[in-house]
């Protein structure tokens, strides 16, 4: 996946896509986004996910100045 975060404070903006390249859902992404709050929100994707949405709850397990590891939980509804 790729994730970009615009701000440094607690209202920052946060957008995360998470891209499948195995399984039932290869060549599927899920984008998320949201403003600084701990639950995220899931805004689309493409293929499988296409007009897709729900949340997603993080867990920091491991941030420093070159390594950023997080958990995420998504429930989302897709067609």
């Amino acid at each position: 996946g790729i994730s970009l975060l615009a701000g440094s404070n607690a209202s920052s903006t946060q957008y995360i896509e998470f891209g499948f390249s195995t399984g039932k859902f290869n060549g599927s992404s899920l984008s998320i986004f949201s403003r600084g709050e701990p639950g995220l929100t899931v805004v689309g994707g493409r293929g499988r996910f296409m007009m897709a949405k729900g949340i997603a709850l993080f867990n920091p397990i491991l941030i420093n100045a070159t390594n950023v590891i997080m958990e995420f939980k998504v429930t989302v509804i897709h067609y």
